[in-house]
């Protein structure tokens, strides 16, 4: 059995490690920075405003809105007389392939 399966177990086994300290230091430097990540992710803004997507897309506002047209892009909401797009919703369609980053 290796140590993930070990460590992944339902089995309270116990097990002692021999780590040396640039390891665990790496470890823990990992371990903060996907912390720092996830932290970051949930206080960033869950919407794109028309500009930034446009720029995160590269295309001109007539091209936006034609991508609109077409379905490619989710349709956005208004809040407070601001057209935002769900990042969520672009960042599906930019996965599953319907929408494609231009260079």
């Amino acid at each position: 059995m290796d140590l993930n399966s070990i460590i992944r177990s339902d089995n309270a086994a116990n097990i002692q490690l021999v780590v040396n300290a640039k390891d665990l230091r790496d470890l823990l430097d990992t371990a903060m920075a996907f912390a720092k990540r996830e932290i970051q992710e949930h206080d960033e803004p869950k919407y794109y405003t028309r500009e930034e997507l446009e720029a995160l897309l590269h295309v001109s506002s007539p091209t936006l809105l034609s991508y609109r047209k077409k379905g490619l892009v989710p349709e956005p909401i208004t809040i407070d007389g601001r057209v935002l797009y769900d990042k969520a919703a672009v960042r599906k369609a930019l996965e599953n392939g319907k929408l494609k980053l231009k260079q």
